[in-house]
């Protein structure tokens, strides 16, 4: 009953997606030249239909219109021949060429039905080819011929491979540098007698493409230095479809442009094709908020004004303000992207901020600038420095007043592909930061700072993800003592982002309090293991466990305190949104019995 009862519910389901989206193998018969269906088809049928396998038959149900229940012979018959006009051409464009469909009507009760007969299957012959112009070289015509595989010898003769070889078999040419390669008439032969089908397609290559400078139009939103900084290809290479769309991506990323598309101009006297960058521009004011929420973090406010393309070379220049019960402050950056290279992106910037966690509370200000390597980069490096004056409060260590330079230079390896909810690939992420430390103690010392994270999905549509982190710090003095390194320049476990059901930044060596030494542990060791489901309709489920431990010594790191939650996850469409619900499972951490965590992405 229950198979039975989740078979009726899939069915509502795929007839529902139906209603959304047009019929693809009406649109195929259509375009090969088959009979073509006057409307999109969707659910209930009132159609009886007899003959045919059971696939077959659902599938034509899927096809035929909603109607009701006729209740005149005229209307049985009406019904009844749209109905075989519809399987007909569903039978043809999956190959059933002497396939018969003979359209029934009864007066008493009115019924209409249709009695149907697939005949063999037609299969295909090897496609044929023919250049109308100038023959390709040959890495060009090895790739035309891997495209149009799809249409096998001896596979069954269904329409959606003629389209899907032809449209492939182009983009072969187009990869090869054959920018204005064009599909002339395709024609599809149906030998009864046989039953074979061949397809016979008709390229026109013309010549090799050639590509020279690039231009943004209108000529007055970007400096023309920015745009030719964005150049991928040396002048006289040969066209690539992937060169012109990473210059789309490129700008469009930077967020100064709504809409980039690209164009080629005919070759000038040394043969080229200049590119040109057709552009929408963005607004020039943004405006962003952004609110969270735990009951171990409280509530948390961002609101941030961005103005856009601020010098012409697509840069930015934001202020944001923090207001939340723990975190308090304003940052002004100015960003500049593609600075260092393209997807990486110069920022400069200035911040006021008050921190007030339970270990210590810091008042402070800085200024900094880093070259940043994009998330979209598969192997990114970014680089620092930030000059930083701080006060402490609520401390039993002597370590009050702080002005710390430092720098840092962090590598990594991303292979996840999205960022905000990563399913399937790892990170590596590694990162050291040499510091200077002057104030009420003067010191130097390194930290540094490795992560993985794992991900793997399975069942259908990536439907379950599994995903694993690991990360690891250390604090090694150069010179002075590791416990007079500033507060928040040591470690600390704990939080949503860390291990979720206790306090933000709560676990770390509770006996450096009573001796009076500055709060945080000069190693961190933090793992989580998280399993995803999504449904359907974009609700989704997470079931989890985080462990975590700030130390001393590395005998310590193996005593971790563990929290396990559940979290429920909707999608956005951009991001999901986390809800999250954990437990402390270490009764010797003092906190609430458990913690709630909302915002948006996941947690690792």
């Amino acid at each position: 009953m229950v198979d039975k009862a989740l078979t009726v519910a899939l069915r509502a389901l795929a007839r529902f997606v139906m209603r959304l989206v047009p019929v693809l193998p009406a649109a195929l018969c259509v375009a090969i030249g088959m009979p073509a269906m006057t409307a999109p088809a969707w659910a209930d049928s009132p159609v009886i239909l007899d003959g045919a396998d059971e696939d077959s038959r659902r599938a034509i149900l899927d096809l035929l219109p909603d109607r009701d229940e006729p209740t005149t012979l005229f209307e049985a018959e009406r019904i009844g021949e749209e109905a075989a006009a519809r399987a007909l051409a569903w039978l043809r464009s999956e190959g059933y060429y002497a396939a018969t469909v003979t359209p029934e009507a009864s007066e008493d009760p009115p019924a209409a039905r249709l009695v149907i007969e697939l005949g063999p299957r037609f299969r295909f012959e090897a496609p044929e080819v023919i250049w109308t112009g100038e023959t390709p070289e040959p890495h060009a015509d090895y790739g035309v011929v891997r495209a149009l595989n799809e249409v096998e010898y001896g596979a069954p003769a269904r329409a959606a491979p003629v389209l899907s070889a032809q449209a492939n078999a182009l983009q072969a040419l187009q990869a090869a540098g054959y920018a204005n390669a064009s599909a002339g008439e395709r024609r599809v032969i149906v030998d009864h007698a046989t039953a074979r089908v061949t397809a016979q397609y008709r390229f026109d290559i013309g010549a090799i493409t050639r590509l020279g400078s690039v231009r943004a139009e209108p000529n007055d939103l970007f400096r023309p230095s920015f745009v030719e900084q964005l150049q991928n290809w040396e002048n006289g290479e040969r066209y690539s479809p992937q060169a012109l769309q990473q210059l789309r991506r490129d700008l469009t990323s930077t967020g100064a442009v709504s809409l980039a598309t690209t164009r080629l101009e005919p070759p000038g006297p040394d043969g080229l094709s200049n590119v040109v960058v057709d552009v929408e521009a963005a607004r020039r004011n943004a405006y962003e908020l952004g609110v969270s929420y735990s009951t171990t973090e409280g509530f948390g406010v961002v609101g941030e004004w961005t103005r856009r393309n601020f010098t012409r070379r697509a840069d930015a220049l934001s202020i944001e303000a923090t207001l939340a019960e723990m975190q308090q402050g304003v940052t002004v950056e100015w960003l500049r992207p593609h600075w260092a290279g393209r997807g990486h992106a110069l920022t400069l910037g200035s911040e006021l901020g008050r921190e007030e966690i339970d270990a210590y509370t810091r008042t402070g200000a800085a200024i900094y600038g880093t070259v940043t390597a994009s998330n979209r980069l598969r192997l990114g490096q970014s680089y620092g420095v930030r000059l930083a004056v701080d006060q402490y409060d609520d401390l039993v260590s002597d370590v009050r007043d702080a002005v710390v330079l430092s720098g840092f230079y962090n590598v990594r390896n991303d292979s996840t592909g999205f960022t905000l909810d990563p399913r399937d690939g790892s990170i590596v992420d590694l990162r050291v930061e040499p510091s200077v430390s002057a104030g009420d103690a003067t010191l130097g010392f390194v930290r540094l700072i490795g992560e993985g994270r794992v991900y793997e999905s399975f069942l259908d549509n990536d439907r379950l993800t599994l995903a694993a982190r690991v990360l690891t710090g250390w604090l090694e003095p150069v010179s002075g003592s590791a416990d007079d390194v500033p507060p928040d320049r040591r470690f600390y476990a704990g939080g949503g982002g860390s291990v979720r059901g206790y306090e933000y930044n709560s676990i770390y060596p509770a006996e450096r309090d009573l001796l009076g030494l500055t709060p945080g542990g000069q190693g961190l060791l933090e793992a989580s293991i998280e399993a995803r489901y999504r449904f359907d309709n974009g609700w989704g489920a997470a079931v989890f466990i985080d462990g975590g431990t700030a130390f001393d010594d590395w005998s310590e790191a193996g005593d971790l305190s563990f929290g396990a939650g559940v979290g429920v996850r909707y999608d956005l469409g951009f991001a999901p949104l986390r809800i999250d619900f954990a437990v402390p499972l270490d009764d010797s951490e003092s906190g609430d019995d458990f913690a709630v965590y909302i915002s948006l992405g996941q947690a690792f």
